[in-house]
C-alpha cells in the first residue's frame, strides 16, 4: 500500500542544494570554539585555522562522515520502553513550559508552577507522546534559580517518558546528568541508555560556540542522541530567500553531525532545521509563517538524501488564540512534518509565535497528529474484490447498511474518528467546539491522573532537589522551599 507523502524538491534541486552545501563547507567553513574539536578535525582532514577558530571541510571528508552517521536513533523512556526513530517510525514529544501560557479562563499570562504539573500530566496521559521537553523558563511567584529547580522537580515527578533537554549552560547540563544518575539507581537502566536527547545549537551563520561544543561532547560521552538546533532567520542571520535560508540551515544542521562522526563514528544524531523569517518592517522574528511548510519539506527531503533521522518542532501558530488561524497553521505544519518524513516531532502545545503554549493546544495538536497519521497511511487496494462483491450483493439501487462487508468493517480503522473533532455536522445545536472539548479533556486527564513514578523514586527526587536548594542557599543563593502540597496538590 502506497503512503501519502509530500515533497517540494526534485532530484536535480536536491543535488544542487547538496553541491552548494559542500561548497560552503569547503570554502567558507565554520567557527568551532573547542580546541580539542579542531585538533580532531585537522587529523580527519579538515583545514583548520586556530587563530580564527575556523574549520573547512573538503567534500570527500563530508561524504565520508555522513556515511558514518546512522540512519536510525534509539530513544528510551524513563520507564524503560525503547523506541526506534527513523523516517518510517516516528516519536512525538510535548512542550511543558514557555514564556507565555494561554489559560482557558484567564487568557494569555505568565506561567506558574501549577502549569508545569498540569501540562506534564496531560502529556504523560496522551497515547502518542513518548518524550517531554521543559524549557529553562522562569515562573511567577518563585523567582530565579529556585523557580528553575521547582519546575524541574515538578516535571520529573509526574512522568516517565523520554527527556528532551535543552541546557542553557554547563551547570544546568551537569544538574540534569546528576539527576539522571540518581534516577538510574531507581529505574535500573543500563549504562549509556538513551534516556535523554540533548539539544546542540549552531548559532547561525556557521558558529559552534564553546557551550555547544561541550554539550556535544557530553552527548557523545553519555551515549545520548543529540539534535542539531538550527534556527537561521531569513534577512537577519540567513539570506533573505527561502532557498538561501534552506541552504544555510542545511549547512548548519550538518556541522555537529560531521564533528560527532569525527569524534565517535556511528554516534546517533537528529538532523534538525527550524528556520524563521524576519519581518523587515519591524525587525520581529516570525517563527510560524507559511514558509515553515517549505522549510520542513526541504529538511525532510535532505535528511532522507543523507539517510539521517530528521527531527524538528511539531508546529504551532503565530497567534495565541485558539482560533481558525491557529488550526490552519498548526495542521499545515503537522502535515508537512508527518508527510515530509520527519522522524521526531517535539513541541506539542506550541502557539504564540513559539513563545507560548497551553494544555488545550497539546490535546488539539495530538488529535491533529492522529488525523495526519491517518492520511499518511494511504488507501489499501488489497480488498477490491470483496468491495466488488459487496456492490453485487446490494445491486442497482440497493443499500449497504446490513451488508456483511459493512458489518465486518464497521469497527475497523477504515475511516477517521476522533472524540475531539466536532463531527455533529450541524445535527446537534449545542455541540461544543474543539477548544471547549480540549479543555474538558484536560481537566479530566488531570483529575484522573495516578502517579506513574513510584513513591520511592518521587521521595528520592524530592530529596535530590531539597539538597540542591540547600547547596545554593549555603552558597549565597535564594532558597525557596516548595511545599509538598504545592507540588502534588491536595486533590492528588
Amino acid at each position: 500500500m502506497s503512503k501519502l507523502s509530500l515533497a517540494i524538491l526534485n532530484e536535480d534541486e536536491i543535488q544542487a542544494l547538496h553541491q552548494q552545501t559542500l561548497w560552503v563547507l569547503e570554502h567558507v567553513g565554520c567557527r568551532v570554539a573547542s580546541k580539542e574539536f579542531r585538533v580532531a578535525l585537522r587529523k580527519a582532514g579538515a583545514k583548520v585555522d586556530d587563530a580564527s577558530e575556523t574549520a573547512r571541510f573538503p567534500a570527500k571528508m563530508v561524504d565520508e562522515m555522513i556515511d558514518l552517521a546512522p540512519d536510525t536513533a534509539l530513544h528510551q523512556e524513563l520507564s524503560g520502553k525503547v523506541h526506534t526513530s527513523n523516517a518510517e517510525s516516528r516519536f512525538y514529544g510535548a512542550i511543558l513550559l514557555d514564556p507565555n501560557v494561554v489559560d482557558y479562563h484567564e487568557g494569555r499570562r505568565k506561567p506558574v508552577l501549577e502549569d508545569v504539573r498540569r501540562h506534564t500530566i496531560i502529556a504523560q496521559s496522551l497515547p502518542h507522546v513518548s518524550a517531554l521537553m521543559r524549557m529553562q523558563q522562569s515562573i511567577t511567584a518563585i523567582p530565579g534559580e529556585a523557580g528553575y529547580l521547582a519546575t524541574m522537580e515538578t516535571y520529573i515527578r509526574h512522568h516517565n517518558k523520554h527527556l528532551h533537554i535543552m541546557p542553557t549552560d554547563m551547570d544546568n547540563c551537569r544538574l540534569w546528568l546528576e539527576l539522571l544518575d540518581m534516577l538510574q539507581d531507581h529505574y535500573g537502566w543500563a549504562d549509556r541508555s538513551p534516556v535523554a536527547t540533548i539539544a546542540v545549537a549552531v548559532t547561525s551563520p556557521l558558529q559552534l560556540h564553546d557551550i555547544n561544543c561541550q554539550l556535544l561532547q557530553t552527548a557523545i560521552d553519555r551515549g545520548f542522541p543529540f539534535t542539531t538546533t538550527v534556527c537561521p532567520m531569513a534577512g537577519a542571520t540567513s539570506p533573505y530567500t527561502v532557498a538561501g535560508t534552506a541552504l544555510l540551515a542545511n549547512v548548519d544542521a550538518l556541522l555537529p553531525i560531521l564533528i560527532a562522526q569525527v569524534l565517535k563514528p556511528g554516534h546517533p544524531s537528529y538532523y534538525v532545521t527550524a528556520p524563521s523569517v524576519m519581518d523587515m518592517r519591524s525587525g520581529h522574528d516570525l517563527y510560524y509563517k507559511a514558509e515553515k511548510v517549505k522549510f520542513k519539506l526541504i529538511a525532510g527531503q535532505m535528511s532522507r538524501f543523507y539517510q539521517l533521522p530528521a527531527s524538528g518542532e511539531f508546529g504551532g501558530s503565530m497567534t495565541y488564540q485558539h482560533d481558525m488561524q491557529n488550526g490552519a497553521e498548526s495542521m499545515a505544519y503537522i502535515l508537512a512534518s508527518v508527510l515530509g518524513g520527519q522522524a521526531s516531532m517535539i513541541g506539542l502545545g506550541s502557539l504564540d509565535n513559539a513563545n507560548g503554549m497551553s494544555g488545550e493546544q497539546i490535546i488539539i495538536q495530538h488529535a491533529m497528529l492522529e488525523m495526519a497519521e491517518y492520511l499518511r497511511k494511504g488507501v489499501s487496494m488489497d480488498r477490491l474484490e470483496a468491495d466488488a462483491r459487496s456492490i453485487a450483493r446490494a445491486g442497482i439501487g440497493g443499500n449497504f447498511l446490513a451488508d456483511e462487508w459493512t458489518l465486518e468493517n464497521l469497527r475497523g480503522d477504515e475511516f477517521f474518528d476522533s472524540d475531539l473533532f466536532d463531527f455533529s455536522g450541524g445535527y446537534h445545536k449545542d455541540s461544543e467546539d474543539i477548544y471547549e472539548r480540549a479543555h474538558h479533556k484536560a481537566d479530566e486527564l488531570v483529575e484522573n491522573y495516578t502517579h506513574v513514578v513510584p513513591d520511592k523514586t518521587r521521595d528520592a527526587i524530592q530529596a535530590f532537589f531539597d539538597e540542591k536548594r540547600k547547596q545554593r542557599s549555603d552558597s549565597g543563593g535564594t532558597y525557596v522551599q516548595v511545599s509538598q502540597e504545592t507540588k502534588e496538590q491536595k486533590a492528588l
